[in-house]
């Protein structure tokens, strides 16, 4: 069976620590990362030169390990709207499941998770607002498209912002 994975979130949220602990955990997991292909093409997370590169090849990649028998693929990249999730479900028909993971943490809790990255791919704080607003939560209808829908809560933060809260 191939399984694809579109995770949706904002920076900060722990998108990229669970497709990496779901890749631990199952084998042939393949991870294609928008902020890896911007490393790849430009050297930093947050180079935003070769946006048109990094989309193209984030669909390539996502279709050339499709081809792969019983492999899992996971979309690692914000997918902040409804458009994006849905478009990325009908481009991807070479797979028997499409499955989203949806994380619903507070904003409080990406911006802190967000400076504990490394200094180079932490998000400003200007940009973490503006995707905060711009974000939908995952619509009936796109929700309807997807096999499963898997949120991911606020009991998924890190031990550092855990610590911080006392817990």
């Amino acid at each position: 069976m191939k399984k694809f994975i579109i995770l949706s979130a904002i920076p900060g949220s722990g998108k990229s620590t669970w497709a990496k602990k779901y890749a631990q955990e199952n084998p042939n997991t393949k991870i294609v990362s928008s902020d890896g292909l911007r490393e790849e093409f430009g050297g930093r997370v947050n180079n935003f030169e070769h946006e048109k590169e990094v989309w193209e090849t984030f669909l390539k990649r996502i279709h050339e390990y499709g081809k792969e028998e019983d492999v899992t693929v996971i979309a690692d990249a914000t997918m902040i709207s409804n458009a994006y999730r849905k478009y990325y479900y009908e481009n991807t028909p070479e797979f028997d499941r499409h499955i989203l993971v949806f994380f619903d943490l507070p904003f409080e809790v990406c911006c802190f998770q967000n400076k504990l990255r490394h200094h180079s791919a932490v998000v400003p704080d200007y940009a973490m607002k503006r995707m905060h607003e711009q974000f939908e939560k995952p619509s009936e209808e796109v929700m309807s498209l997807y096999d499963e829908v898997i949120t991911v809560t606020s009991k998924f933060v890190s031990p550092e912002y855990s610590k911080k809260q006392g817990n």
